[in-house]
């Protein structure tokens, strides 16, 4: 019934995919303060191409497989991609001149994952005495 997501984005010169796993990763790793991997699964988003979920090592269970990550040791923190063309194009930009990418994802999912919080749900069953922990 909601969701909560901050979102970036990447305007430049020889912008690649590379880049956006790069700053994917060092990002939530900063964020979570520790290093984790992540994972790109093909996902179509309408205003990127090519366009993926990102998955980032369980916190959790550290990878190796756990009632959140579903025992696979991933889980989805949100969408990215290149940034399409044509909206380059509309917005003014040349798409042969320059490239972009952009990404998104779920504030709790960071959250969850920093604090090693086994269910997005206890977010919103309003226990007091689990949000006061924080």
């Amino acid at each position: 019934p909601m969701f909560h997501q901050f979102e970036g984005l990447v305007i430049d010169r020889g912008i690649t995919m590379a880049h956006l796993k790069s700053v994917l990763k060092t990002g939530i790793s900063e964020l979570l303060e520790q290093d984790v991997d992540i994972r790109f699964r093909i996902s179509y988003f309408p205003f990127v191409e090519p366009g993926a979920e990102y998955d980032v090592t369980c916190t959790i269970c550290g990878g190796k497989g756990c009632r959140t990550c579903k025992q696979t040791g991933w889980v989805e923190m949100g969408g990215c991609g290149m940034v399409h063309p044509a909206v380059l194009k509309n917005v003014g930009y040349d798409p042969v001149a320059v490239q972009g990418f952009a990404w998104g994802f779920g504030v709790e999912r960071v959250f969850m994952m920093k604090h090693r919080i086994p269910s997005i749900r206890l977010f919103y069953e309003n226990d007091l005495r689990f949000l006061q922990q924080f």
